[in-house]
């Protein structure tokens, strides 16, 4: 069920299809919840590589070249707001974000976040 609506279908919190805010298509959602783990990060904030601290990365002779592009890429994405799905890290956690979910167009993989079945992004 993918391809350009030929009517409207718009995006809503009780309905499993309707047209993507990312390709517009009319597509399948898969619905997320959120889960919440504490902040790894040894100074207790959530870690942003930008700027300098990228370009450094870009040229760290640690990682092969297919890997820092990679990295580059990946924080090119989240400095830019992009809101996406990625492995990072195996998570354990007990904690259900409440009020906040998830949905995943299965057209374009673009992702919607929804804060009291309101979606606030994109």
């Amino acid at each position: 069920m993918n391809g350009v609506s030929d009517s409207a279908t718009p995006p809503a919190f009780d309905r499993t299809t309707f047209d993507c805010p990312h390709c517009h298509a009319l597509a399948e959602q898969v619905w997320l919840n959120a889960y919440a783990q504490p902040v790894a990060n040894p100074a207790g904030i959530p870690l942003r590589i930008a700027g300098e601290g990228l370009e450094q990365l870009s040229q760290n002779p640690q990682f092969p070249p297919a890997v820092r592009e990679q990295k580059v890429a990946y924080w090119n994405r989240v400095n830019a707001g992009e809101v996406f799905l990625d492995r990072w890290a195996p998570v354990e956690t007990d904690w259900l974000v409440a009020g906040l979910e998830l949905s995943v167009c299965r057209n374009c993989m673009g992702m919607a976040v929804w804060l009291g079945g309101r979606m606030v992004h994109p």
